[in-house]
């Protein structure tokens, strides 16, 4: 184990933001593995919504809860949709409502096993999945989707500017001198 394939509930990011890397990797004890696509889920406090699918294997301990596509499914059912869908709000609520505590309240394991999800086609959920996939990368993505989204608005802003800017011939034209005047000279007193 090393910090970048731990992944305590400490290092799950709130509002399904992913994970950073483990400041504190366990050198003994008991491991849960996890494998690339499962999805790790915070049991601390589930109202604070750490979820993360894997994109490589490791290891967990028993307040992240690891939830494996059994292999009867595996050809109904994508790893990202069933992410997907355990990272909505109405998901969280579900798990809120059956934690139990007052600090540090735990979700319920068996209450999120019995969590009732929709599977449409494998086609349906691959669609999905793309359209989600672009909205999260355009949110949440700091080096594609902000600096794209900035790029877009000023191009936009250009062409618009130069529209409203760019008039046809007319009689009404004088220059800027007859207009306005200069104020930024400097004077001697």
């Amino acid at each position: 184990m090393n910090e970048e394939n731990y992944v305590g509930v400490d290092n799950l990011l709130q509002n399904k933001q992913g994970k950073t890397n483990s400041n504190c990797v366990p050198e003994k004890g008991k491991l849960c593995e996890f494998l690339k696509d499962d999805i790790l889920i915070g049991n601390i406090r589930p109202y604070l919504k750490k979820i993360w699918k894997a994109d490589r294997t490791g290891g967990t301990n028993g307040d992240v809860l690891v939830i494996r596509i059994n292999e009867d499914y595996k050809d109904k059912l994508t790893a990202g949709f069933l992410y997907y869908l355990l990272a909505s709000d109405e998901f969280f609520a579900y798990n809120t409502q059956y934690s139990k505590g007052a600090k540090m309240p735990r979700g319920s394991k068996s209450a999120v096993m019995k969590y009732k999800i929709t599977i449409p086609p494998l086609e349906e959920q691959a669609r999905i999945v793309a359209i989600l996939d672009k909205f999260d990368k355009l949110v949440n993505s700091i080096s594609e989707g902000l600096p794209a989204e900035i790029k877009m608005r000023r191009q936009q802003y250009e062409y618009y500017r130069n529209k409203l800017l760019t008039f046809a011939p007319c009689r009404d034209v004088a220059h800027c001198r007859d207009v306005a005047r200069n104020v930024s000279t400097t004077k001697t007193q």
